[in-house]
């Protein structure tokens, strides 16, 4: 609810419908738009995913009104801390269980009942371990949150997206996941008046993924619904063997985000770490919508493993389609910082506006890594991604050790930032091992071009409300990226993406 990882392309090109490709001009023939297939998929998913981050992002908007700095950034601590721990209860099946179903759907019998035992078994210890640290061990309220959080890691043990998004029934999980964060929008608004009702927020956010999970639970495949939680060892050793990297790496990946939380709470305090908090919301909300993305062409990635040409295309696509996309938002959110900051949080954050300028610069740069990423793991090639991690997170410790001391919050954007840009850069090289260097720098000649004229029109713009700088921005990107041929306009159809 404070800042949950992920990440966003935002591509109406290939939300097409599907059909035939586009014609070769070589041989004359059909290519198959795998792209479309994606895009699709990003439809379905991506549009429940934006529905469901804006209303998440009125829930974080409405807390850090109610609650204010000091105690909106003690949940941003707990629930930073609490991720690393849905990494080790998840087992890695986020990703690694996408892919496996993908490829074998009769898969799903076989790894529920086992993932869903061992997840719970997990679950269990590690919220015994929490209650007791957090009540015992402590300062309060900082422990008695942290507690309370813990309790959500039941419905990450319990959740199936993984197998609905392997068969790719990415309509119902988009539809679930807006119920669920409509539940959780519902019962903060009733729960929480003033800072004294803090511990509805928890209650909230439990209530409203359990809700989630057991819809995913009873809309599973006929027979699969019914299957009863238990262990098979060998399974479990199996996904184990398999996924330990990717929950590692995962958990490397949250410390490259979030460490600078724990950095600022050591050498400022909790209202910083609030208003740090509030930078990231704006941030997440499109790294959290690009994970949708991700987990759309993944599937797709895996099965054209045997196709190097078809992949290779698709590739080429996604980069280049996510840099024309996540542009102007790194463009427009640090040119309307401060504006965006008061409008949305009031005059209490505008110490936030700053940071934001600079995170909002790791957006395209995650996203960069978020497809090579997906290309990784498709090949098997998990390891490679740990190694990046580890280096990327013994590199961010250091810069955040170094910057935050002395430039705090500032310190803090510019280590996330910088760390970003290694790990994407040592990424891209191990796609470059499997067979898929990065996209030929031609592709992007158009985006920075109408990314440059944008910036432009806001600058002249001058102090004109935010929202209608929003639209002008918008509409200049656009006009200068069809003016290029970037941008295609048919009739009947959708906007076609042609970077």
């Amino acid at each position: 609810m404070v800042r949950i990882l992920r990440y966003f392309p935002g591509n109406a090109a290939f939300l097409r419908p599907g059909g035939p490709g586009p014609t070769s001009v070589m041989t004359g023939t059909t290519e198959p738009r795998h792209d479309a297939a994606v895009g699709r998929s990003f439809l379905k998913l991506g549009t429940g995913e934006a529905i469901a981050r804006m209303i998440a992002f009125g829930v974080t908007v409405l807390l850090a009104w109610r609650l204010g700095p000091d105690l909106y950034g003690t949940i941003a601590l707990a629930t930073a801390i609490l991720l690393y721990l849905n990494c080790i209860t998840d087992l890695g099946m986020e990703m690694l269980g996408v892919s496996d179903v993908a490829r074998d759907h009769s898969q799903i019998p076989i790894l529920l009942p086992s993932i869903l035992g061992a997840r719970l078994v997990v679950a269990a210890v590690l919220i015994a371990i929490l209650v007791a640290l957090g009540l015992l061990i402590l300062p309060q309220p900082d422990g008695a949150l942290l507690a309370a959080y813990s309790f959500m890691l039941l419905p990450v043990a319990l959740g199936t997206q993984w197998a609905h998004l392997g068969l790719q029934q990415t309509g119902t999980v988009g539809l679930v996941r807006i119920a669920s964060e409509a539940l959780t929008a519902l019962l903060v608004v009733i729960l929480i008046q003033g800072p004294e009702d803090v511990a509805g927020a928890p209650v909230a956010q439990i209530v409203g993924q359990a809700a989630g999970v057991f819809v995913l639970l009873q809309v599973l495949p006929n027979g699969v619904a019914r299957l009863r939680t238990g262990i098979r060892a060998s399974v479990v050793a199996s996904v184990v063997r398999r996924s330990w990297p990717l929950v590692v790496h995962a958990m490397l990946g949250i410390a490259i985000f979030n460490s600078d939380f724990l950095f600022l709470r050591v050498f400022r305090d909790s209202a910083t770490v609030g208003y740090y908090a509030v930078a990231y919301t704006l941030v997440s909300f499109f790294l959290n919508l690009g994970m949708s993305y991700s987990l759309g062409l993944l599937p797709v990635m895996a099965r054209l493993r045997e196709s190097p040409a078809e992949e290779r295309r698709l590739y080429d696509t996604a980069i280049a389609q996510v840099f024309a996309c996540t542009l102007p938002v790194a463009i427009g959110g640090c040119l309307l910082a401060g504006a965006l900051i008061q409008v949305l949080f009031g005059p209490a954050y505008v110490r936030s506006a700053l940071p934001l300028q600079i995170l909002v610069w790791s957006i395209p740069i995650a996203l960069f890594r978020n497809v090579a990423q997906v290309v990784l793991v498709s090949h098997g090639r998990q390891a490679l991604m740990l190694r990046t991690v580890a280096w990327s997170a013994a590199s961010n410790i250091l810069l955040n050790t170094a910057m935050i001391p002395f430039l705090g919050m500032v310190g803090a954007a510019l280590a996330t930032v910088l760390t970003e840009s290694i790990r994407t850069a040592m990424v891209l090289r191990h796609s470059g091992r499997v067979g898929l260097r990065f996209t030929s720098l031609r592709r992007f000649w158009r985006a920075l071009v109408a990314g440059a004229l944008m910036a432009g029109v806001l600058v002249l713009a001058g102090e004109v409300p935010w929202w209608a700088a929003v639209v002008l921005g918008a509409l200049a990107y656009g006009a200068a990226l069809a003016l290029f041929g970037g941008l295609r306009f048919r009739r009947g159809a959708l906007p076609d993406l042609t970077v």
